[in-house]
């Protein structure tokens, strides 16, 4: 039997070298019935007969979508996020649980339907707010035609990010096959130089886990014969071998995308991750590119793996950590909450709820806004107001360390999932996380007191 992380490899790498098979149909209904078709296999493939969960989350949505334009959003995600609920607690109903790649189908699958069916609310809102007014460029580019149920399937099981992303809108998806943008952007040179990044990844994740896995962490030896250094730097290697095999989903996700010209735009338009387009959407208007126009893939990169490793806080890292899923999140859920101080919390108890059921998730996610509250105080009233060069570099070093250390933490907690792995390895270490954490809030509030 092949591993889970093999079957993994082996379906990114096949779905990659198709994509330059798919590249080459011009015929737009073939196109997408090829996409189709080959999704569904990969789905059927690693699912069985789990391959019910997706087809009933996709019909289910795709009828939403057709009878209540106005409330689909709302009704989709509740019901989106509440099947994904069951899907993960089907042993508890008699129904054996799904394989874990069935469990990433479902996943972004449960992304794309909820993001259709706000396109399609804010589509409808978009007409009525303008019934006899002309529809400016942005305008025209945010709305989408009614697709059909048909055509929510073609979207939800389509072979490209089915398995790891990225999250591409519909409207992206839609342009792949009814503009040439795709035709017209370079791509060899961009495919080589994220491809160059594989060996060094593979080569570190498969050292780090061999020497520190995380099958450790479940062992009596490891708390009653290791020194709380030892301890404290596993951690760290651990979230060192988990941040390598996400980077390597990423890259792979990425390559797909380009291989097949999903998300590919004028350069012009500023192109965003998970967004799109962003400006100039004239140019959007027109087949007809000017001389030498440039075109880029941003529009899919789920990361920027130099930027993230050397940025010096949190809040930083978090919005350049894994992009298309982070636009997801703060257009669908951030930017829709109605009180701003819960917003951030609630973002990611989202986020937490969508990776699963487990503590861990939550434990890890969901102590990320609590650092953020106390990360910007130094970062804005020590950091910025810092009086010299020196100070400056000595405040941004701190905040570095600190990035890494909770990091590291919240990395491994959300890999150890259960609550009592979790406190076994927490007590071992006597807490320091959270006792940082608060010193530092304490540190600062005693600061501005004296200030004041």
């Amino acid at each position: 039997m092949y591993s889970d992380d093999t079957v993994y490899v082996g379906l990114l790498v096949v779905s990659f070298l198709f994509s330059f098979l798919f590249r080459k149909v011009k015929h737009k209904s073939v196109k997408q019935w090829m996409a189709t078709v080959y999704g569904a296999i990969i789905v059927l493939t690693v699912s069985g007969l789990h391959v019910v969960h997706p087809i009933i989350c996709t019909l289910v949505n795709s009828i939403l979508i057709q009878i209540d334009k106005r409330r689909c959003h709302i009704l989709s995600f509740l019901f989106s996020f509440g099947y994904l609920i069951f899907f993960r607690m089907t042993t508890y109903f008699g129904i054996p649980y799904p394989p874990p790649h069935t469990n990433l189908i479902q996943m972004m699958l449960t992304l794309k339907l909820v993001g259709l069916s706000f396109e399609v609310h804010d589509s409808y809102l978009i007409k009525l707010k303008q019934k006899d007014a002309k529809f400016d460029a942005e305008k025209k580019f945010k709305m989408i035609c009614q697709p059909s149920i048909l055509e929510v399937f073609h979207y939800a099981f389509c072979y490209i990010g089915i398995l790891t992303g990225p999250y591409f809108k519909y409207r992206t998806y839609w342009d792949l096959f009814n503009h040439n943008y795709w035709r017209k952007a370079t791509y060899i040179n961009l495919l080589i130089k994220k491809i160059r990044i594989i060996p060094t990844l593979v080569i570190c994740y498969l050292a780090t886990s061999w020497i520190f896995p995380l099958s450790e962490f479940k062992n009596d030896s490891f708390y009653s014969s290791t020194s709380l250094s030892y301890r404290l730097w596993y951690m760290y290697s651990s979230f060192f071998i988990f941040r390598t095999r996400l980077y390597l989903g990423f890259i792979f996700s990425e390559l797909i995308c380009i291989a097949s010209g999903m998300g590919a735009y004028p350069e012009v338009t500023d192109p965003q991750s998970g967004s799109g387009p962003t400006k100039n959407f004239e140019s959007l208007e027109t087949e007809y590119s000017v001389k030498g126009e440039a075109y880029n893939f941003d529009c899919i990169e789920s990361i920027d793996i130099m930027k993230v490793e050397t940025i010096s806080t949190v809040r930083g890292a978090t919005r350049i950590w894994n992009m298309t899923i982070q636009y997801w999140i703060a257009e669908y859920v951030y930017r829709r909450v109605p009180i701003k101080k819960l917003r951030t919390l609630v973002a990611f108890g989202i986020s937490a709820l969508w990776h699963g059921i487990y503590t861990g998730y939550y434990v890890s996610l969901c102590s990320v806004p609590f650092y953020l509250a106390v990360e910007d105080i130094y970062d804005r009233q020590y950091r910025n107001y810092a009086d010299s060069a020196g100070k400056r570099i000595l405040w941004t070093f701190f905040l570095y360390t600190m990035k890494m250390y909770q990091f590291s933490f919240w990395g491994c907690t959300f890999q150890l999932l259960h609550i009592d792995l979790i406190y076994k390895y927490c007590q071992s270490i006597y807490f320091l996380p959270y006792i940082v954490l608060i010193t530092m809030y304490a540190i600062s509030r005693f600061n501005n007191i004296r200030t004041s």
